[in-house]
């Protein structure tokens, strides 16, 4: 009640407009924003296990994710992995972000692998996603083409192939 009376106060002076106009600003203001933390890391292992004690690391980060931290690891090119968390509160993330790089240190040095971070926990604006999303498309792009390369390579040795055996039966 008292905040009511406290609006009223405030805003006697002023016209209708002026006020839905104000009081729309104030609490677009107010409303809590989420943030983006993102880490980049190096997750190697030459050892036995190889690709396999990698996935394991990967996953035991990827278990201490929940429905209020949402973890999310993306691979950016072997070996180089983001590991980022949307969350409201800055701190939090940050600290949910080095939970999951400890864990997935601990996982893959107990394989005998390697762990580096190139990138530490910080928190990105959407610019600077937008551009890591672009880098990500652009990458997978690249691998379609290589894949797409292999084929036309197989097609034109068969086509040669084909061309000799034609030669052969003359």
């Amino acid at each position: 009640k008292q905040w009511y009376q406290r609006r009223v106060a405030i805003t006697a002076g002023i016209d209708d407009h002026t006020k839905e106009v104000l009081l729309k600003n104030i609490k677009r203001r107010l409303t809590p924003q989420a943030v983006k933390v993102r880490a980049d890391v190096e997750v190697l292992c030459y050892a036995y296990e190889g690709i396999d004690a990698v996935k394991a690391a990967l996953r035991a980060g990827l278990k201490l994710a929940t429905e209020e931290v949402p973890l999310k690891i993306n691979l950016i090119a072997p070996p180089i992995y983001v590991i980022s968390v949307t969350l409201f509160n800055e701190e939090k993330g940050v600290e949910a972000v080095r939970a999951s790089m400890e864990a997935i240190k601990n996982s893959i040095e107990a394989s005998k692998g390697t762990f580096n971070v190139k990138l530490d926990p910080k928190v990105v604006t959407e610019r600077e996603d937008q551009k890591l999303q672009e880098e990500l498309e652009q990458r997978e792009r690249d691998m379609m083409e290589k894949d797409g390369d292999e084929d036309s390579e197989d097609e034109e040795s068969e086509d040669d192939e084909e061309e000799e055996s034609d030669e052969n039966e003359v």
